[in-house]
């Protein structure tokens, strides 16, 4: 039972409150009952003469029920009998003194305690407040934040470096006041979000797509497929809205009718891969066309760039063998186009030629004079030197012999068996238009 404090309740008010301040001072263990050793340790604290002798007597005499200890109710008979009445003022100063110094260190504790409580119910307060101002748009975590943009084609550094400059206050989140100067700063308009897409591809100047790498191809590929949320190959304006929404939800129709008539250089209502591309490059077909030759070269990267991302993906969705029979088909309508003699009509895979390091075969068409390579490495990883080459060493053909002095610049051209346009739907609609051909 905790002490009645001197500060909260005064001094003892009544006997009752007296004899139970000077019983809590013997009874060092709260056990209810004061044993032998806990009245000669408070005894020998007074003054006088507290020998082992008197303070036993003094035992023998109170402990009414002989169990060694000395109840409230014995204690009490003990404080108000004259046996006590040299000592009582002093022992009851020590009980005061004793109560009023335990009830310093509780109140301490409860203040302690309170102020704990205090910090924790803000922090609670404002974890709510945040939790309300993200389900209100008001506030984007770090994870969202990056989902979002991500998910709008932005590449994932590129997310990572807009959420670290928005974070002004660095406590994880992006609230109202930070997405303001986030989009003010970087997306408010559409020149600014064309510049955020071309500093995720190709560092942030005009994307020059002959000259990009791997990463800026797969990249561009990548953005472009993220814009063409049912994979039909074709980015709709209600496709469209739905990315500018995610990169700044200010952005109204008439940014999308804008962006749209920017892009959409046909005028047919939708975005096509060429004109995504153009668009970012810095392209505008309406005012000048690409030369003849840089136009071959861009398409031919981005057919590359789409030949792999397709492989990569048919061969998670375990469909390889049907993507690989639509590419098939597209290799033989290529090589009657450009007078080709098809002559084994097979896939590489079935054919002899494989990869020396693994024993697998790498991703090549072979059309009887040649192949093409769509992948510029093995399927299981071998890196391989040689862009093309004629499987037997024989040429044909005007076209193969000038492929055989120019291989890599002739097949960059026009080496790639299906066009932009196929190769911009996704597999399972590749696949299918294939079989109503």
């Amino acid at each position: 039972m905790p002490a009645a404090t001197v500060e909260a309740y005064g001094d003892p008010k009544s006997m009752g409150e007296e004899v139970k301040l000077m019983f809590e001072l013997f009874d060092a263990d709260n056990s209810g009952k004061i044993d032998r050793e806990e009245v000669k340790r408070v005894l020998k604290t007074l003054e006088g003469t507290w020998s082992d002798e008197k303070i036993d007597k003094l035992m023998d005499a109170f402990d009414k029920n002989g169990d060694g200890g000395l109840s409230l109710t014995e204690f009490w008979s003990w404080m108000t009998g004259k046996s006590s009445e040299s000592f009582k003022s002093e022992l009851l100063d020590k009980a005061i003194e004793k109560d009023k110094a335990e009830g310093e260190i509780q109140e301490a504790k409860l203040a302690e305690w309170r102020e704990r409580k205090a910090k924790e119910d803000a922090k609670d307060a404002v974890k709510t407040q945040k939790q309300s101002e993200r389900e209100s748009g008001k506030r984007v975590s770090r994870a969202d934040f990056i989902k979002d943009k991500v998910a709008a084609g932005f590449t994932e550094k590129v997310a990572m470096d807009l959420y670290k400059g928005g974070d002004e206050d660095n406590d994880g989140d992006i609230d109202a006041q930070e997405l303001n100067w986030l989009v003010g700063d970087n997306l408010a308009t559409l020149d600014q979000v064309k510049g955020v897409y071309r500093k995720g591809i190709g560092g942030g100047g005009e994307v020059a797509v002959a000259d990009l790498e791997e990463s800026g191809q797969a990249a561009l590929i990548e953005t472009f497929m993220k814009w063409d949320e049912d994979g039909d190959g074709t980015v709709t304006p209600q496709e469209l809205e739905v990315i500018l929404k995610k990169i700044n939800p200010k952005f109204t129709s008439v940014s999308v009718e804008k962006m749209m008539k920017e892009i959409d250089a046909n005028g047919d209502g939708f975005i096509d891969i060429h004109e995504f591309v153009d668009w970012l490059s810095g392209q505008n077909l309406k005012k000048k066309k690409m030369k003849k030759k840089a136009k071959e070269e861009q398409d031919s990267k981005l057919s590359l760039a789409l030949h792999r991302k397709r492989s990569e993906e048919a061969k998670e969705m375990k469909m390889q063998a049907a993507f690989e029979e639509v590419l098939h088909r597209e290799l033989e309508a290529f090589c009657k186009s450009k007078k080709f003699k098809v002559e084994c009509g097979t896939l590489n895979a079935a054919g002899s030629q494989k990869c020396s390091k693994c024993g697998e075969r790498h991703g090549w068409v072979c059309h009887g004079c040649g192949w093409v390579n769509f992948e510029e490495s093995c399927m299981n990883g071998c890196s391989s030197s040689f862009g093309w080459s004629c499987i037997d060493g024989k040429t044909n053909s005007k076209q193969c012999l000038k492929a055989k002095k120019k291989p890599v610049e002739f097949w960059q051209r026009c080496g790639f068996a299906c066009d932009m346009d196929k190769l911009a739907l996704d597999v399972d609609k590749m696949i299918e238009a294939s079989k109503k051909q």
